[in-house]
């Protein structure tokens, strides 16, 4: 199992060595932090918490050949709330942090610059979690592992120094990696689903001038046709699923920052409504490149 994931990866980030040529890079990394404390003698009902947020968004982007583009992108995220409870003896104590953000999401998309009014392209993505909590009795470190190829046709209808504004459409494969899974019998197991279907991704950016701001904004669509375990699930698997992520950065002065992201999402196969996060951040952020 090791391997599979060693060489998703290896592929993934392979085009980042294949040229000494410069990349265009970009990299931002941001945390925010923010804690309130109450003594003993504090008359009112508020209780102590910790709140913080790491997060970084980076992307390498070439023109490996007259013909061949490379855009390698690569999100990370991780932030963790600690509450001060009340036990049965109205004593004050520090519960288990619980988790407010977790995000792995890796992305290689090669595009062949035809110089038409659509380009084709090919991308594989790997998305997963740091801390997979689900399962009471055992902590997992990265999983589950979605899997995605994505064969198709992609175009660009804004390029400026303000704005740019891409979308692309194609065949999708998908492969959900779900380790140490407790089965029946007690043992566990490796659980992996399959499915296949046509993929929508749209994606925009914004830079506010001559401000340090930007406004970034990725819509994805996927529509399933067909799921190896189709036969033991309900037809909910049917469903399109969306997500929207916006994300809103501006520096304030100097290391300063501020950022808002609002996602929404919808699966139906988890929950039968819309679900959507929302995320408000005053902290410190610094370009590395």
């Amino acid at each position: 199992m090791k391997h599979i994931y060693a060489t998703v990866i290896i592929l993934m980030l392979l085009p980042l060595f294949l040229s000494a040529e410069p990349w265009k890079l970009d990299s931002d990394v941001s945390f925010s932090f923010t804690q309130s404390a109450y003594s003993d003698s504090w008359a009112g009902t508020e209780l102590s918490n910790i709140t913080w947020l790491a997060n970084s968004a980076s992307s390498a982007e070439k023109q490996l050949k007259p013909w061949l583009q490379n855009k390698t992108t690569l999100k990370l995220a991780f932030g963790q709330t600690h509450l001060q409870k009340l036990d049965s003896m109205g004593d004050k104590h520090w519960a288990k942090p619980d988790k407010s953000t977790d995000k792995i999401d890796l992305e290689s998309l090669f595009r062949f610059t035809t110089q038409a009014w659509v380009d084709p392209f090919v991308a594989g993505r790997m998305e997963s979690q740091f801390i997979d909590q689900s399962d009471a009795s055992l902590v997992r470190i990265i999983n589950p592992i979605l899997l995605t190829e994505t064969a198709g046709v992609i175009r660009t209808f804004i390029e400026n120094d303000a704005d740019v504004f891409t979308s692309r459409i194609g065949a999708a494969f998908r492969e959900n990696l779900n380790r140490d899974v407790m089965q029946s019998s007690g043992k566990r197991e490796l659980v992996t689903t399959v499915d296949g279907g046509l993929e929508f991704v749209s994606e925009y950016k914004h830079s506010f001038a001559p401000r340090d701001a930007n406004f970034k904004s990725r819509l994805q669509i996927y529509q399933a046709l067909f799921n190896s375990k189709s036969k033991d699930l309900n037809d909910d698997w049917k469903s399109p699923d969306m997500v929207w992520e916006n994300v809103l950065t501006a520096k304030l002065w100097g290391l300063l920052s501020a950022t808002l992201s609002l996602e929404a999402r919808y699966e139906k196969e988890a929950v039968h409504e819309l679900q959507w996060k929302q995320l408000l951040g005053l902290g410190f952020s610094y370009s590395l490149l």
